[in-house]
């Protein structure tokens, strides 16, 4: 039996060594072929220093049961999913741990389903059979005929894709902090910024798995201030950081203010619906009202869907969406075959600032004011106690549960989820002022009664 904890909301993660083993990553690649039926499959890998073993499992487990493998080598995760939809690949398998620690590793899946469309595997979208099909003491075995191993170098058709989404020449040369977290994004951000008349101040662009300047999750305050801290001392226009996969992106305003993605999404919702008229946009749960403001002022049509990237995903092609962000930093694109991207928003985001000549402060606060608490994790034993609790307390808000619970006030509202990778609850509160945030954030935090804890 393998540990059962690694079968994830969005994807196979865990401890490496521990919880997810080079016996593991095999044993899934078996299953992932009886799964999918594929027969050419895509497979890279992130910097972490687990990578190089597990990606070689994953390779042999697919070549036994006579799939094809085309090897991209270590890449981002959005190269992975362009390389899967851009050359018809009947899926892709990518490992990373994302944003996690670096004693972390992981897997990340597309396939082509029985509609013929290229899809994500996640929870109720095919996880728990790949769950079961894994635990199955037949389920490693040979065919006659091994498959391939390949070869392939995608890296200019990537960049000239992210690139037509901007017109480059209207790019003015920006003064840009840029820190890869010594994950995927130096070697990313090489590639898709050359030749642009950019100032560039690059932090941390050597790719590391030992990750030694500072965990690779930006959204964590700790691990964003060296870079709030240098385009400060530079006077740089704007900041971008990354995860240690790239699948998000951050921005810092000229101001050193940290901007959370729902603000983003808000300010790309809005110039895709203005380019698009009419269009829909798909955002998550725990996002602040301006980004349906924003998307409906715009003409545009707003759906909310609950959090992470295989919901989102299917989300957007129910409904046709040409757009869709989460505040976590997650932004898709139909273009790009509804998958996510982290250097297409950078490129937009510059674009944006080039051509209205406003900084990135002035684009946000255009949007209005929405003031927002950010995510706030409690250590938690029982979740339906708390869910019980907090709908007892608020039981004259409007009560939603398409992630978790949200209640919802006039001036005020709350969105309380368990965590897809941590024994966590993640509180989110937006109200009309910063001192009603701070009032309401004590408030459920009393009913919930549990420890705070922060991410790393």
């Amino acid at each position: 039996m393998l540990d059962q904890s690694i079968f994830r909301s969005y994807d196979v993660r865990g401890e490496f060594g521990s919880e997810l083993t080079e016996e593991a990553a095999y044993i899934i690649a078996h299953a992932y072929a009886e799964f999918t039926g594929a027969k050419r499959v895509v497979v890279g890998m992130d910097v972490r220093t687990s990578s190089p073993v597990l990606m070689g499992a994953v390779v042999r487990g697919l070549l036994e049961r006579g799939c094809d493998v085309i090897d991209i080598g270590m890449v981002s995760t959005d190269v992975s999913y362009f390389s899967a939809w851009k050359y018809a690949f009947d899926g892709s398998i990518m490992v990373t741990a994302s944003h996690m620690p670096k004693q972390f590793n992981g897997l990340k899946f597309l396939y082509v389903n029985a509609e013929g469309i290229l899809v994500p595997i996640g929870k109720g979208l095919g996880m728990e059979q790949l769950r079961d099909l894994a635990n199955r003491p037949d389920i490693v075995r040979d065919v006659k005929k091994q498959g391939t191993l390949t070869g392939k170098d995608v890296w200019d058709d990537y960049v000239a894709f992210v690139r037509s989404f901007v017109d480059i020449g209207a790019i003015k040369p920006l003064h840009v902090v840029m820190d890869a977290g010594n994950g995927m994004g130096g070697l990313v951000a090489e590639k898709v910024f050359s030749g642009l008349p950019l100032v560039r101040a690059d932090m941390n662009f050597e790719p590391d798995g030992r990750f030694p300047h500072h965990s690779p999750n930006p959204i964590v305050p700790k691990n964003r201030a060296d870079i709030i801290a240098k385009v400060k001392e530079v006077g740089a226009d704007l900041g971008i950081a990354w995860d240690a996969d790239c699948d998000r992106c951050y921005f810092i305003d000229e101001k050193g203010t940290f901007i959370n993605g729902d603000f983003i999404t808000a300010l790309l919702g809005k110039y895709f619906v203005q380019r698009n008229p009419g269009a829909s946009i798909v955002y998550d749960a725990v996002s602040n009202r301006g980004v349906r403001h924003a998307v409906e002022a715009a003409g545009g049509i707003a759906y909310m869907e609950r959090v992470g990237h295989v919901y989102i995903k299917h989300k957007m092609r129910e409904i046709h969406a040409v757009f869709g962000g989460e505040t976590s930093g997650h932004y898709y694109f139909a273009e790009n075959h509804h998958m996510d991207n982290g250097f297409i928003p950078a490129l937009i985001v510059m674009q944006m600032m080039s051509v209205t000549d406003k900084s990135l402060s002035a684009l946000i606060g255009e949007l209005g004011e929405y003031h927002v608490s950010g995510e706030i994790n409690y250590i938690v034993e029982d979740v339906d106690a708390i869910y019980a609790r907090l709908k007892e307390s608020f039981s004259d808000g409007k009560v939603t549960t398409i992630d978790g619970l949200s209640i919802d006030y006039p001036e005020w509202h709350f969105n309380v989820r368990p965590s897809a990778t941590d024994p966590v609850i993640r509180l989110n509160v937006e109200a009309t002022s910063p001192t009603m945030v701070r009032d309401k954030v004590a408030l459920v935090s009393e009913i919930i009664g549990a420890d705070q804890v922060e991410d790393d």
